[in-house]
């Protein structure tokens, strides 16, 4: 097997330095176009696929696309978010196992509108067209101030985005259903880990990476709703995420999983950006 390192770093080269006409039009998408993570419990495996990309007809969007897998549960996740700040716009979530539904979230100036869709007895329906069975406007806490609301996938991109600032610390506020978290992301301790995964039409990349970690502190932002829900792919805790030191691309997420405890998510396979 060969390692792919030069590739990687001279694809990554070309993507940071960019030009003159892209800076203008805001911050460069991260190195990666798409990541699959996957976590190993026991005798269960679960599966995580992000999509990232510029949103079509909204300049200074980006649009992500996150679907999970465990077991018979599988949920799908668009989110439309602002590129300068992570700010959502707008978000879906389609949930499919026992139950099935799909929430829908507009980011509005006061509050969020949550829409609730379940399918009746026709359930050939696309989930779209699913009846609608609730509609809320949920309000922002007045403990907000001046954070951004985002969601729980898009720490990972303002993640790597913070590594490389000489900030001390970034606050954001996650909105989950009807919960708020305030998400305080700190830099770590430099480390190296075992890497083994795959790079889209290119090798296998295996052995030892020098990581740089961002530290995640999770505390609930207003007084919450409902049960606490925070999750970042299935980790709600003392979550850190550990990026190459060289590209900037998420290699491991470590942190505290319901009924799994201290666990780590890793790198399966990526799909580099294209330098434009």
């Amino acid at each position: 097997m060969r390692q792919a390192y030069p590739t990687l770093w001279l694809l990554c080269s070309l993507i940071v330095s960019g030009t003159a006409q892209a800076q203008a039009a805001g911050p460069a998408l991260p190195v990666w176009q798409t990541l699959e993570m996957e976590q190993q419990a026991m005798w269960v495996s679960a599966k995580s696929r992000i999509d990232l990309s510029p949103a079509p007809d909204q300049p200074g969007s980006w649009l992500l696309n996150a679907s999970s897998s465990v077991a018979r549960n599988s949920e799908e996740v668009t989110l439309h978010l602002q590129a300068d700040n992570g700010q959502a716009n707008s978000r879906s979530r389609l949930s499919r196992g026992k139950n099935q539904r799909l929430k829908s979230y507009e980011y509005a100036t006061g509050y969020v509108l949550r829409e609730r869709q379940e399918p009746d007895n026709d359930t050939q329906l696309p989930a779209s067209q699913w009846p609608l069975t609730s509609r809320i406007k949920v309000p922002y806490p007045k403990e907000l101030g001046s954070l951004i609301v985002t969601n729980a996938h898009a720490l990972l991109i303002l993640a790597e985005r913070f590594r490389t600032t000489s900030a001390d610390t970034l606050q954001v506020a996650v909105h989950t259903d009807i919960n708020f978290y305030r998400v305080t992301m700190r830099h770590g301790e430099d480390t190296e880990i075992d890497v083994n995964y795959e790079l889209a039409n290119s090798d296998e990349v295996t052995g030892s990476r020098a990581a740089q970690t961002v530290e995640l502190q999770v505390t609930e932002l207003g007084q919450a709703e409902d049960k606490a829900d925070f999750s970042l792919l299935g980790l709600n805790s003392d979550i850190s995420l550990l990026f190459d030191a060289e590209s900037g691309l998420l290699l491991q997420l470590r942190g505290v999983a319901p009924r799994i405890g201290q666990t780590e998510i890793n790198l399966a396979s990526a799909t580099l950006r294209q330098p434009q």
